[in-house]
């Protein structure tokens, strides 16, 4: 089997493209793929997400969604909205959601008070204090060893 690291791939997997760099990938029928744990890469995406420094677009608040595995009730329930309001937000595809600050927060803070450690969500609690940019932001990129250590 033939193996390479490439220094910059785009994956789309979630939605939106992550740029993933020093990316080892491997040859299955003549096509090159990541050869990562996309479990691995999710769970590395959500965290970019929440610490991400401008607004969040509406495919990152689908991916935000789907990877709790919450219907649209659910998700408006949880974060005090209208359905209506989150198909509104994830309508609006790589641009930023409009959403209000409060509500982004605190999909923020959930992001990680549910998958990761307490430690980041006071880092991130802190860093939320000002409200982020809401130009349009660069895509997401990753180092592949973060994936791997997560």
């Amino acid at each position: 089997m033939e193996r390479k690291i490439q220094k910059t791939y785009i994956d789309t997997g979630c939605g939106f493209p992550v740029i993933l760099r020093d990316v080892p990938l491997v040859k299955v029928r003549d096509v090159w793929t990541p050869d990562i744990d996309f479990g691995k890469l999710h769970n590395c995406v959500l965290r970019a997400l929440a610490f991400k420094p401008s607004r969040l677009t509406g495919k990152e608040v689908a991916f935000i969604r789907h990877s709790f595995e919450m219907i649209l009730k659910d998700f408006s329930k949880r974060f005090a909205v209208s359905h209506p309001a989150v198909l509104k937000w994830e309508g609006q595809g790589n641009n930023p959601t409009k959403m209000s600050w409060s509500v982004e927060k605190d999909i923020r803070l959930f992001i990680i008070d549910q998958r990761f450690n307490k430690k980041d969500l006071i880092e991130l609690y802190h860093e939320l204090a000002e409200p982020k940019s809401a130009k349009k932001s660069p895509q997401t990129s990753l180092d592949y060893r973060e994936v791997q250590a997560a």
